[in-house]
């Protein structure tokens, strides 16, 4: 399996241990490296080209992101994946969403406004129904910077760390599901009602219609790799 190549410009202004723990990160979110998989140092050393302290301090992080979980003396393996872990997932998901959907539209003024229209813009580029340009790493990118415009104006870092975390768990799930099942359904409906929900200041529709999308991701996944999931 392919993982997550290093890149020149990814060492610039950072750490060897934050490069190792950004690439890592991408490649269990990204499911390069499967549920359950072992981490083996050798291996993980050979791939990353970085020590093993390096590696261990790595690893210990994505323990607490839940990323990853570690065995004791056998080591470290990446997060298995389970229908209790999933819904739990989207459920916190949506009860964290809710709050910060409510700050921001609470909070947000004319600015936001016009960055929440320029992200819906760069969103909407191009022939948007396309299953599979949605499927297209550069529209996912424009994906998730619109629904973080939603929540941008909150007001709250300690929460929005927390959506952060959710949200890569979240997205690790679907990136798994679609390796099972390459042809899986666009779970992405159209965004026009939340972007005027969010300028009209009406956080219920935009919540219900935020909370909609979560809940149709977990349907899918759960009807395309169901089968592969444990139920503990």
């Amino acid at each position: 399996m392919k993982l997550h190549p290093p890149v020149a410009d990814e060492l610039i202004g950072r750490t060897l241990a934050s490069d190792v723990l950004h690439r890592l990160r991408a490649d269990i979110v990204e499911a390069r490296l499967e549920p359950g998989q072992r981490l083996r140092f050798e291996s993980l050393r050979s791939s990353y080209g970085v020590s093993f302290s390096t590696l261990r301090e790595a690893l210990a992080h994505l323990v607490q992101e839940s990323l990853v979980v570690a065995e004791g003396q056998r080591g470290f393996r990446v997060a298995p994946v389970s229908r209790r872990e999933l819904q739990d997932v989207i459920y916190s998901r949506i009860f964290i969403e809710t709050e910060l959907l409510a700050r921001s539209v609470a909070c947000g003024g004319p600015e936001w406004d016009a960055e929440l229209q320029r992200l819906y813009d760069a969103l909407e580029e191009g022939p948007v129904h396309n299953p599979a340009q949605r499927r297209d790493p550069a529209w996912q990118v424009r994906h998730l910077a619109f629904h973080e415009g939603l929540v941008a104006a909150a007001d709250s870092p300690t929460l929005l760390a927390m959506r952060a975390l959710l949200s890569q768990r979240a997205a690790r799930y679907r990136a798994w599901a679609r390796r099972l099942n390459p042809d899986m359904p666009s779970e992405y409906g159209t965004h026009r009602p939340l972007l005027e929900a969010a300028l009209a200041r009406d956080a219920k529709t935009l919540i219900e219609g935020v909370s909609a999308q979560f809940r149709i991701t977990q349907e899918i996944i759960l009807q395309e790799a169901g089968t592969a999931l444990v139920n503990g």
